[in-house]
């Protein structure tokens, strides 16, 4: 009897850490981050699970990125995500997002359209609120965004908000550069009564060794567009989109529709996990790479697929992918 007792206590503070690491609070909603990276990290098992809890996914025609570029970000800089965010919608690596689905009747499954236009889709923001910011600076960058008429109002869309090298963000319980990468999130706040989804994800440049993969991962000098900051960002937007997609509505029991399983949510079971590499050089040296999309060469994290489909729904299992 003394042993159970103890084997229930243990289990019940590794569930509690579990769930304190995923989804720290901030009131009654959840974050969930993009963590830096972590050597020592166990693997991925190759046989990880995934469970749906019961809420919507983001399914319908397409799902729309918006980019506020808060603070420095060069007309080069801008290119490179740009042109990541124009071309990610039907790539062989987005597609692994199609393999989830909710239990409607019939299912609804994450479409393998992301919308963006660069002209209508972005907006600069000059430091509105400093350097040093928190949560509810990200959410009020992105209510001024689409309250200006900079930015549409969309319950379909996601909204990034991309920090300069110069910004410092701290929120749910950690930090940009020492907890996490980025977080994604959603707020009934920025546009009252209505479920918007929201991004942070900060500029790499600033802690490379925790945030991009070139570096942290290969020991890279540079990256595949000679960019850290560009460049390790759109792999952590990819992680943010990507679980925004299967679990939009982060709630008070941490997961809304996919998540938990053995490793958290689709990107979490694949963080700095890229696959099989190629290499390339360009003036500043070696780098890393795995995906070409829109022309451009990426280093990008690979994304969680599921192996079954419906009727399954708990402990379904998957593996990481570079396409599906």
């Amino acid at each position: 009897m003394k042993k159970f007792l103890l084997l229930a206590v243990a289990l019940m503070l590794l569930a509690s850490l579990a769930v304190s690491q995923d989804a720290l609070p901030e009131g009654a909603r959840k974050a969930h981050f993009a963590r830096v990276y972590n050597p020592n990290a166990p693997a991925v098992p190759p046989a990880s699970t995934m469970t749906y809890y019961g809420g919507p996914i983001m399914s319908g025609n397409a799902n729309n990125i918006y980019i506020v570029y808060y603070g420095t970000w060069t007309s080069g800089d801008k290119r490179i995500i740009n042109s990541w965010a124009g071309s990610i919608g039907g790539s062989p690596l987005y597609n692994a997002n199609t393999t989830f689905y909710d239990n409607a009747t019939p299912n609804n499954f994450v479409s393998n359209v992301v919308g963006f236009n660069y002209i209508k889709n972005t907006y600069d923001d000059n430091y509105s609120l400093g350097k040093n910011l928190n949560d509810a600076n990200i959410q009020t960058i992105v209510a001024n965004a689409i309250s200006g008429g900079h930015l549409p109002n969309d319950v379909n869309g996601i909204y990034f908000v991309l920090t300069a090298k110069d910004v410092m963000e701290s929120a749910f319980g950690g930090a940009f550069c020492t907890l996490f990468c980025g977080y994604h999130t959603y707020s009934t706040s920025i546009v009252s009564g209505e479920n918007i989804k929201y991004s942070f994800v900060g500029n790499p440049a600033k802690c490379p060794s925790g945030c991009d993969g070139n570096v942290a991962v290969y020991g890279d000098k540079t990256s595949p567009n000679q960019d850290i900051g560009a460049d390790g960002a759109v792999s952590i937007m990819f992680h943010e989109l990507s679980e925004t997609a299967t679990d939009p509505l982060v709630t008070s029991t941490a997961y809304s529709a996919w998540g938990a399983g053995t490793c958290g949510e689709n990107g979490d079971c694949c963080n700095f996990v890229f696959g099989p590499t190629s290499t390339g050089t360009n003036s500043k040296g070696t780098y890393h790479y795995n995906q070409t999309i829109g022309g451009r060469r990426y280093l990008l994290q690979e994304m969680f697929a599921l192996s079954q489909g419906p009727p399954n729904y708990t402990n379904v299992p998957g593996t990481c992918v570079q396409s599906h």
